[in-house]
């Protein structure tokens, strides 16, 4: 039984170890997967708070949005309708819909992150599953070594009685084989 304990012990520290890393790495990444459901609106009008003050515009985000507002007064000027409220519109346009491109590939990105997630889940799932294995490998070890001791045992027993009784058998016969032999002489015949 102390093989099967030290056997189940290791196993089941291994396991712990591996679980604890699935789990270490489904709550990294499912930080970023509740930012991702709180930029859907998912979590209400306190989680859409946090997706923005989250956010921050990507590398190079004020860049492009100055080139295409450059571009587009570019334009307006050389139509001679920079001022004009056209152009006003257009330049507002333009910045809105970077803005909203920049965020939305924002959000594309934290929904990358819901894959590792998952399968840092499905690891975790997949240790506990390992775990039920051991036990039932060690609960099948124990009956069938259990069974075993009581197998040789009763083996023991029964060989004992059957060599009791053989033995037993073996005296009786004798018995009466010296009580043939007595009556044969007392009756004056040899036997």
């Amino acid at each position: 039984m102390g093989y099967l304990d030290s056997g189940k012990t290791g196993a089941l520290d291994a396991l712990g170890s591996a679980g604890g890393k699935f789990s270490d790495l489904a709550s990294k990444y499912g930080s970023g997967t509740n930012l991702y459901l709180d930029s859907l609106g998912v979590n209400g009008a306190d989680g859409t708070a946090r997706a923005q003050s989250a956010y921050t515009a990507s590398p190079g985000y004020d860049w492009r949005v100055s080139q295409a507002l450059d571009q587009t007064n570019r334009a307006a000027a050389a139509t001679g309708s920079l001022a004009g409220g056209n152009t006003l519109a257009a330049l507002s346009d333009r910045a809105g819909n970077m803005a909203a491109s920049d965020y939305s590939g924002w959000q594309d990105r934290l929904a990358g992150l819901i894959s590792p997630e998952v399968a840092g889940v499905s690891g975790g799932a997949g240790i506990d599953t390992a775990k039920a294995g051991v036990y039932t490998n060690d609960a099948n070890s124990r009956v069938n070594l259990a069974t075993g001791i009581t197998n040789g045992i009763n083996n023991q027993e029964t060989q004992a009685a059957n060599a009791e009784m053989a033995g037993s058998g073996n005296l009786w016969g004798l018995g009466l084989n010296l009580a043939k032999l007595g009556t044969g002489f007392l009756g004056g015949k040899a036997a």
